[in-house]
């Protein structure tokens, strides 16, 4: 995305934004007008942050917690170190002005990996049962955050994308609070972080719109020394 804005002066973007989410359906009235304005906000938020910044508006959604742009270089970098930015996609089309509900539907689930059906994809079940007998699992949890190999960024970039991970390990602790949880590992240079959790917890894991995935954890080999 930088090559191209570099190259092109802008770039269309999909930008994924921090806000728990759910899909509409399984809210209540209440609880869906409180979901849209909380979207809304961070969205407003966002376009404060980026005034000074070479960027336009594009489309606002209000059903999932995004908002599409075209960006220069410069609002590009302020994306890549805001905290309340979960993810930032290419857009190549413009067909995202004339979006429809079921491709919010669509989006919101991508962003945030929370869709019918995409509950064992995202925590496998096997995972429950083994914390619901024998009370905790080890878990690697990977985050929702832009992720290179360090060898390929520069140290600017390299800086960004270890506070990205960091914001994005801080948001899920804090998610985790009240939860049966202890962390096990907190990675600097990947996007992920190492649990045990109990069954509360893994229910808040397969919530979050900050986790990708679940997988079981091995147990850290000790030396027989």
């Amino acid at each position: 995305m930088i090559d191209e804005a570099a190259a092109h002066g802008t770039v269309m973007v999909l930008v994924g934004l921090k806000v728990p989410w759910e899909m509409e359906s399984r809210l209540s009235d209440d609880e869906l007008r409180s979901q849209r304005t909380a979207i809304a906000s961070i969205q407003s938020d966002l376009l404060t942050t980026l005034e000074k910044k070479n960027y336009k508006l594009l489309r606002r959604y209000e059903e999932v917690p995004g908002i599409a742009l075209e960006v220069g270089a410069d609002a590009l970098a302020e994306l890549a170190r805001l905290p309340i930015v979960t993810n930032v996609l290419l857009d190549r089309s413009p067909l995202s002005l004339a979006i429809t509900r079921d491709d919010n539907r669509a989006w919101g689930e991508s962003t945030a990996k929370h869709a019918e059906g995409a509950v064992t994809e995202k925590v496998p079940f096997q995972l429950f049962k083994r914390a619901a007998t024998d009370g905790t699992v080890l878990v690697l949890a990977g985050l929702r955050t832009p992720w290179q190999r360090e060898d390929q960024l520069s140290d600017v970039l390299l800086a960004l994308q270890r506070t990205a991970i960091y914001d994005a390990q801080g948001y899920i602790l804090a998610e985790l609070a009240g939860t049966r949880f202890k962390v096990m590992r907190l990675y600097q240079s990947i996007p992920g972080i190492a649990l045990r959790v109990g069954v509360d917890a893994l229910r808040i894991l397969e919530r979050s719109p900050a986790v990708t995935n679940v997988v079981p954890d091995r147990p850290p080999v000790t030396s027989s020394k």
